[in-house]
C-alpha cells in the first residue's frame, strides 16, 4: 500500500477547515463587486501554486474563478458605463482604467495584436541569420 501525502482537492481542503465551505458563492460574490483573481487567493487563504493547482484539478473550481472574472468585468464595464450615462465620463481616468482592463482581463482587452506576415501561419524552423559584409571600395586605389 501506497503511503505518503494524499493529493488535495477542493473538498480536502474544506473537509480540513482550510478554506470555507462556501467558496463558490464566495468566489462570485468577490467577482460581483469587481475583485481580481488575486482577492479570490487572498481570500481563500491559499498561496498561488496552490490556487493554479486547484483551477488544474477541479474543474468547479475552474468554472467558479472563470465566472467571477466574467462578473468583475462586467462590473468594470458598468461601472464607466453609469459614469457615461450620468455625464461624469470625465471623472474617470479613462488611462487607469483601461490598464486595469488590460491587466485583469489580458485575454480579451490585449492592444497587441500578432500578425504573421512570413510563414502564412507554418511553423518557422530555421532560426539562422546570414550577415553578408560589403565593403566600399576605395576609389584613389584603382586611379593609379
Amino acid at each position: 500500500m501506497k503511503r505518503g501525502k494524499k493529493p488535495f482537492t477542493i473538498e480536502l481542503l474544506v473537509q480540513r477547515g482550510r478554506i470555507p465551505s462556501t467558496w463558490k458563492e464566495d468566489i462570485r460574490e468577490l467577482g460581483k463587486t469587481g475583485c481580481a483573481e488575486v482577492h479570490i487567493v487572498n481570500y481563500m487563504g491559499i498561496s498561488w501554486k496552490t490556487h493554479k493547482t486547484l483551477m488544474e484539478r477541479s474543474n468547479e473550481y475552474f468554472q467558479s474563478v472563470i465566472q467571477a472574472q466574467s462578473l468583475s468585468e462586467q462590473w468594470w464595464l458598468d461601472i464607466a458605463k453609469q459614469e457615461w450615462v450620468k455625464g461624469n465620463s470625465r471623472s474617470i481616468n479613462s488611462n487607469h482604467w483601461s490598464l486595469i482592463m488590460r491587466n485583469m482581463f489580458k485575454d480579451r482587452w490585449s492592444d497587441r495584436k500578432d500578425v504573421d506576415i512570413t510563414s502564412k501561419g507554418d511553423k518557422i524552423n530555421d532560426n539562422t541569420i546570414s550577415v553578408e559584409i560589403i565593403k566600399k571600395e576605395e576609389e584613389n586605389d584603382n586611379e593609379s
